[in-house]
C-alpha cells in the first residue's frame, strides 16, 4: 500500500546519536501516520522498527509507543512481534496489558507470553531479566 510506504520511508530516515533515537523524526513518523485515512496501518511498522532497534534508546516509552498504545487494537501485533523479536521495549508493553487485566485466563495468557521470550533465541539478556520479572510479577497478583 502505498500510505504505509511513505510511513516506511520515514521510519527509515530515523537516526540515532550515541544509541539515543532522534525523537523529532519519530514525531514526524507519528504526525504522518495520523494523516493516513487508516493511522493503525502503522503500527506494524512501529513495531518492526522497535525490534530492530530494541538494544537502542528508543524513549521511555516515546512517541511510537505512545501512538500504539492509543487505542487496544494493537494487542496481535503486539503478539506477533513478541513472537519474532522480543525486545525490553515489547515485552514492557505486553506487562502494562497485563496489569490492566483482572481475568486471570488472560493474565495467565501473558504469563505465557513472558515464558516463552524467556526461551526466545532473539531475547538477550535485559529482556528475558524482564520477562522473568514480569513472570514473578503477574504471578503474584494470582495468588492475591
Amino acid at each position: 500500500m502505498e500510505e504505509s510506504s511513505h510511513i516506511q520511508e520515514l521510519i527509515n530516515t530515523i537516526s540515532f546519536q550515541d544509541n539515543e533515537v532522534d525523537r523529532v523524526a519519530m514525531d514526524r513518523v507519528v504526525e504522518a501516520a495520523r494523516a493516513l485515512g487508516n493511522p493503525r496501518q502503522a503500527v506494524p511498522l512501529m513495531l518492526r522498527w522497535i525490534e530492530k532497534n530494541g538494544h537502542l534508546d528508543l524513549g521511555s516509552p516515546g512517541p511510537f509507543v505512545h501512538f500504539i498504545e492509543e487505542k487496544m487494537d494493537y494487542l496481535p501485533e503486539l503478539e506477533a512481534s513478541l513472537s519474532s523479536k522480543p525486545t525490553c521495549m515489547t515485552v514492557w508493553m505486553a506487562n502494562r496489558i497485563a496489569n490492566a487485566e483482572t481475568d486471570p485466563v488472560k493474565i495467565n495468557h501473558w504469563i505465557g507470553i513472558f515464558e516463552r521470550v524467556l526461551s526466545h533465541p532473539e531475547s538477550d539478556e535485559q529482556c528475558r531479566d524482564d520477562a522473568h520479572s514480569f513472570i514473578s510479577h503477574q504471578s503474584d497478583r494470582l495468588e492475591v
